[in-house]
């Protein structure tokens, strides 16, 4: 009897390890090695991604490398190669408390952050490509839930006397894994839209609202993506569809996620 016992113990003692190690490998972190972007019309795009551990390196493809620099485990700067031009392009990133304060491209334009005790957070972006000058071009506030990003509101500062231009984002997720929030600091970037959020948005609206002299005039972009899943509840297929409403467009797209 002692026997039998025992050979039950050292049985569900293998069961039970081997239930762990499935677990734990259904529940590992990915990063995204590439993505195939098939155009309407058959063309297609690779973007490949590099890293060093959970830090992302580099992002590239046939039109472009970026190149990105860590500070005490945080995103600084992103540059941006033009393979065509050869042209650079640096934007700086600086934070306080670990969170966001600022987005820099020199003899560009820079944006100003504010976090909020209500989890928004406040920006303000000002054009300072005139020396010693800024002048503001927006301002608006994020909105988040559940770590996304569910909405963006923008006001235009640079219209003419008498014109208000507001311009809204919404979001809505699905409750599977962003690809790239494994991505150590890439959550912090909050110029870089629904990417940074935990989950996949499945709908973006863009509505774009424009009032002068009593008259209002409208139109809205509509984004809905539909995806496969795989055994880690990460993307592994998406299809895109894009809907232009006051222009009767519509342009689809289809991403193959590789980890």
């Amino acid at each position: 009897m002692k026997t039998k016992k025992h050979v039950f113990w050292f049985l569900s003692l293998i069961l039970f390890s081997f239930v762990s190690c499935t677990k734990d490998t259904d529940e590992q972190v990915k990063f995204l090695k590439t993505i195939d972007r098939t155009l309407d019309g058959g063309s297609k795009v690779t973007t490949s991604f590099s890293y060093q551990g959970s830090q992302i390196s580099t992002i590239e493809n046939s039109d472009s490398l970026k190149e990105f620099t860590y500070t005490m485990g945080l995103i600084t700067a992103i540059t941006t190669t033009n393979k065509a031009s050869a042209i650079q392009t640096v934007v700086g990133y600086t934070y306080e408390g670990g969170k966001l304060k600022t987005v820099l491209s020199p003899n560009n334009y820079v944006v100003r952050y504010a976090h909020n005790a209500d989890g928004t957070v406040t920006f303000e972006k000002f054009d300072i490509s005139v020396a010693n000058t800024e002048t503001k071009i927006h301002h608006g506030i994020l909105t988040f839930d559940k770590e996304n990003l569910v909405k963006e509101e923008q006001t235009l500062d640079n219209q003419p006397s008498g014109v208000v231009t507001k311009y809204v984002v919404n979001y809505e997720y699905d409750e599977k894994t962003n690809p790239y929030s494994a991505i150590t600091g890439y959550n912090k970037l909050l110029d870089q839209g629904g990417e940074i959020s935990s989950n996949n948005y499945l709908v973006k609206t863009v509505e774009n609202t424009i009032e002068s002299n009593g008259q209002v005039i409208s139109s809205a972009t509509f984004y809905s993506n539909s995806f496969k899943y795989d055994e880690s509840n990460y993307p592994k297929e998406k299809n895109s569809f894009v809907t232009i409403a006051d222009k009767g467009l519509t342009v689809s797209e289809k991403i193959v996620y590789i980890y």
